[in-house]
């Protein structure tokens, strides 16, 4: 056992030889500084630790505000007109694709007749 207790204190000696321990004063200077230099120092060295189920929340939150600010603002067709407008639209066929037939006579209008429109 006395030889087991040395072997034990020298890897611990080894494994602690890199580490270097300062003086009480030196260790409070650090941790509470009195000059504006060192509480620069000492905010620029904080860890920075953020929650992320809080932040995801906001950042969900705010998305969503964001969506429906800018939803909300988008200007409102009244759904009786839009039903009408929407039955009264003509599918037809031309050339192997389906389109709709006011938007093909649109078209071939301003093809047709490109001074006037």
């Amino acid at each position: 056992m006395d030889q087991e207790q040395p072997t034990v204190k020298q890897m611990l000696d080894r494994e602690l030889a890199d580490l270097r321990f300062d003086t009480q004063a030196h260790v409070i200077g650090r941790t509470h500084p009195t000059t504006w230099r060192g509480r620069l120092r000492a905010f620029w060295n904080k860890e920075l630790e953020l929650p992320m189920v809080p932040l995801g929340t906001a950042f969900v939150f705010f998305l969503t505000a964001s969506f429906l600010y800018y939803a909300d603002r988008q200007p409102k067709a009244d759904p009786a007109i839009g039903n009408e407008a929407f039955q009264q639209r003509e599918l037809i066929e031309a050339g192997g694709s389906v389109y709709w037939k006011d938007e093909i006579e649109r078209r071939l209008s301003h093809h047709e007749n490109p001074n006037q429109g």
